[in-house]
């Protein structure tokens, strides 16, 4: 039942925020401006937290958290997170999950992570999915399971969020589902990046070993050349070796 709960939610939030991203300036400016705009708007968030503001609680955490427009500091982050948390606001209730779960200035406390991270998924947070994912497929603190840890992995892929998507691939090859492995990863076929390096090594190797799909040499060295030059060292290792 929760499930079906937790995939509504996430369900509407995709539906009412599709058209809503701001397109990107790529007009470039001078360093020394930027770093300026930067720190008045770190300044304007503080002045806008410090009188209460849950959404300028809630970035100023997150941007403490990830080093945005500022140093990493994650006492602040864990400080104005827990304000605005306070506030019933989800996205910060999942950094404190991560700030518990990864030991981010504190000892490490699966459990508190669990439960921060539970909340902000429940709350419709699209960030929470992927560390909720994580704990379930390493067993941090819940009991180890593959399918709830799927569970989480896709909803968080369906939001966007690739880093998932390696992971989500990997357990149904654990399963023996090479086809839908093959799926996972040949849904970043466009993408030339780090994050999408692994999934175009792993999709040299299904087709180098003949799972899920023929075996193909010339179409595994295909992948591995793709994955190398999106910077995976392993790869051109692997690509040298069938050559």
């Amino acid at each position: 039942m929760k499930r079906k709960y937790i995939i509504v939610i996430f369900m509407l939030i995709l539906v009412f925020s599709c058209g809503k991203k701001e397109k990107k300036n790529n007009n470039a400016k001078p360093n020394a401006r930027i770093e300026q705009k930067e720190t008045d708007k770190i300044k304007e968030l503080i002045e806008k937290a410090k009188k209460g503001d849950v959404e300028a609680q809630t970035q100023l955490g997150e941007a403490y958290l990830h080093g945005i427009d500022t140093k990493v500091d994650y006492k602040k982050a864990m400080e104005w997170s827990k304000k605005a948390a306070a506030k019933k606001s989800y996205r910060a209730m999942t950094n404190i999950g991560i700030i518990y779960l990864e030991g981010l200035g504190v000892e490490k406390d699966y459990k508190k992570a669990f439960k921060s991270l539970s909340d902000g998924a429940d709350g419709g947070d699209m960030k929470a999915p992927k560390y909720l994912g994580i704990i379930y497929q390493n067993g941090l603190g819940q009991k180890k399971s593959f399918d709830t840890a799927a569970f989480y992995y896709e909803i968080a892929d369906s939001s966007g969020d690739m880093s998932v998507r390696y992971n989500l691939g990997k357990i149904y090859e654990m399963a023996g589902n090479y086809e839908k492995s093959l799926e996972i990863y040949k849904k970043t076929e466009n993408r030339m990046n780090n994050v999408t390096a692994p999934m175009y090594e792993a999709l040299g190797d299904l087709y180098a070993n003949g799972k899920g799909v023929k075996k193909n040499l010339k179409e595994a060295s295909e992948w591995y050349e793709k994955a190398a030059n999106s910077g995976s060292q392993q790869a051109k290792n692997k690509l040298d070796k069938l050559k």
